[in-house]
């Protein structure tokens, strides 16, 4: 099956954990969140019990969907909410369910909605409007696939766990897409 494509999503993935990848997308939201609405989605593989926060959605062995709703409580999908994202969706799903994750999200939210996205195996999914790939220059131990995914994405950017190295400037909305600026 051919990947549906989604100019109005930007999906940010890392090549493992703390690469950046919720300090980009908080730089993308404030930047873009004054003149556009924007709708955020964290994705990870990875179950965690107790999830305290939030309006949940789905609660399934297989498929966990919450909408985050408090902006204080320190959680990524918090901070997406903090740096100005409108809703922001907190998603559990082993790479298996992601598609049926992401096609349960496009029911609840817009048809026009501008999304920033934070998964990597999202990717195998969707062909976004921007793609980017977030790499920890410390050398710590890479996800197997980011390799596969670093070849398609838009850019792989540098992160050093304090500074991002991309100019957030080179990223645009037109006509309701995703694009980088030429």
């Amino acid at each position: 099956m051919e990947p549906k494509v989604i100019p109005q999503l930007l999906l940010i993935a890392g090549t493992g954990r703390n690469t950046g990848k919720t300090t980009f997308a908080c730089n993308i939201l404030r930047k873009f969140s004054t003149n556009h609405k924007l709708i955020a989605v964290k994705i990870t593989p990875h179950f965690h019990k107790n999830i305290q926060s939030g309006k949940v959605i789905i609660d399934r062995a297989d498929l966990f969907i919450a909408e985050e709703t408090d902006a204080t409580n320190g959680k990524d999908s918090s901070l997406l909410l903090q740096a100005g994202a409108r809703q922001s969706f907190f998603i559990m799903a082993k790479d298996e369910h992601l598609e049926n994750a992401f096609q349960e999200i496009e029911k609840i939210i817009p048809t026009d909605s501008l999304l920033v996205c934070e998964s990597g195996g999202l990717r195998h999914f969707v062909v976004p409007g921007l793609f980017f790939m977030m790499n920890k220059t410390d050398g710590e131990m890479i996800k197997p696939n980011s390799e596969k995914l670093k070849l398609i994405a838009d850019r792989v950017i540098a992160f050093d766990g304090e500074k991002i190295d991309f100019d957030i400037d080179m990223i645009e909305i037109k006509d309701k897409q995703w694009k980088l600026k030429q």
